[in-house]
């Protein structure tokens, strides 16, 4: 009998292997994808209707839009182009595309509003996506849901799906200072708080004057006009899916009464928030 050591058998007719490592799986930085951002989906409304009319001239807001259309007949028109809606596509329309409307004869279209993280980047735009087999399965998962839960989670997964079939570079994260990200993650959390640039630079761990410079660098805005915009987009949300009276989602966004507030809703969006409420609602009734 040979005699075993620490280092193994010593008998020469006995040969110790070294034991094989086996992985079942590749770890790959998804960096090297482009796309490494939480994309934080939310879903802000998810309506069947049926389509009577449709006929808006600029349906622009800053949220994303999903449409899927029973027929064919809907059209949106776009820097110049005409996009036939047809069924075989859901069509995804990025924030801020000032895109009008035209309906040719009545259909019923599902119609999903989202939005993504601040961080994601994206060019306004039309996007057809052809409706794979999978996405066909979610879609009639989600209309045929007996729960909220259950339906929102189907519509979340379409959306995914469709986002996911986007021409590369289309989505992008946008690399910021952690000072500049840690600022605009504080806005996101509460857009309507009595945010200074006193405090937010004091968030920053930097001088006012010096945070404006960062953030004219890496955002193109200063601090406070990144509020505002925040804040009106969030007071778009509210105009479009509550029934919030505009004096107080003019509150809850920041702004001390509703003159101030339309002032500046109408200097950036070029609207009021009565008439963009009125837009909006230009919609179907609801299947």
């Amino acid at each position: 009998m040979s005699r075993l050591s620490a280092n193994g058998p010593k008998s020469p007719g006995c040969v110790q292997k070294s034991p094989e490592v086996v992985t079942d799986h590749v770890i790959i930085r998804q960096r090297e994808h482009g796309l490494c951002a939480d994309l934080q989906l939310r879903l802000l409304q998810c309506v069947t209707a049926k389509l009577e009319r449709w006929d808006v001239p600029n349906l622009a807001a800053p949220y994303w839009r999903l449409y899927l259309m029973s027929g064919a007949g809907a059209e949106v028109n776009w820097d110049g182009r005409t996009f036939k809606l047809l069924p075989e596509c859901a069509w995804l329309i990025a924030p801020d595309t000032p895109f009008g409307t035209k309906l040719r004869r009545p259909l019923t279209q599902c119609y999903v509003h989202f939005t993504l993280a601040p961080g994601v980047v994206h060019a306004p735009g039309i996007h057809a996506v052809p409706l794979t087999p999978g996405m066909r399965e979610w879609r009639k998962r989600a209309m045929a849901a007996d729960t909220p839960e259950a339906g929102g989670i189907a519509w979340q997964v379409l959306v995914l799906q469709t986002l996911g079939t986007l021409p590369a570079g289309t989505l992008s994260e946008r690399q910021t200072d952690p000072r500049v990200q840690r600022v605009l993650e504080h806005i996101e959390r509460d857009p309507g708080a009595a945010h200074t640039l006193e405090s937010l630079a004091g968030l920053a761990g930097m001088h006012a004057r010096a945070l404006i410079r960062l953030f004219r660098q890496e955002t193109g805005d200063t601090p406070m006009a990144s509020l505002r915009a925040r804040r009106i987009a969030l007071a778009c949300e509210l105009l479009h899916h509550s029934d919030r009276k505009i004096d107080d989602i003019a509150t809850t966004v920041g702004f001390c009464d509703r003159y101030h507030f339309t002032k500046t809703f109408r200097r950036m969006r070029e609207i009021t928030p009565a008439a963009f409420r009125v837009l909006q609602q230009e919609t179907p009734t609801r299947g």
